[in-house]
């Protein structure tokens, strides 16, 4: 029993682009933590870790997120290059009798 899921070039962008827009957030998040008083009545000490946490993890996110987005492109760049070889080889297979 196989399961086998098709690679979509637009699907892929579209990861790339929800990461960067969560790549966003976490940084805004973490530079308001860092740099503003918005949640000192919330959280009155250990608010410069929070922030420095959210914006490292924000960027190690984006990054493992683009190194996935730049494998499955390349692997999608080979199979379209796959199919553009397997058409145009298969009249040349096929056999005349």
């Amino acid at each position: 029993m196989g399961f086998k899921v098709v690679i979509r070039h637009i699907w892929n962008q579209l990861r790339l682009y929800l990461s960067f827009i969560l790549l966003v957030f976490y940084l805004t998040v973490g530079f308001l933590f860092l740099f503003s008083d918005i949640w000192s009545h919330f959280l009155t000490e250990g608010r410069e870790i929070v922030g420095l946490v959210l914006i490292l993890y924000s960027v190690l996110r984006f990054y493992i997120a683009y190194r996935r987005f730049k494998a499955k492109h390349i692997k999608i760049q080979v199979l379209k290059e796959q199919k553009r070889k397997h058409k145009t080889s298969e009249p040349e297979n096929a056999t005349t009798e």
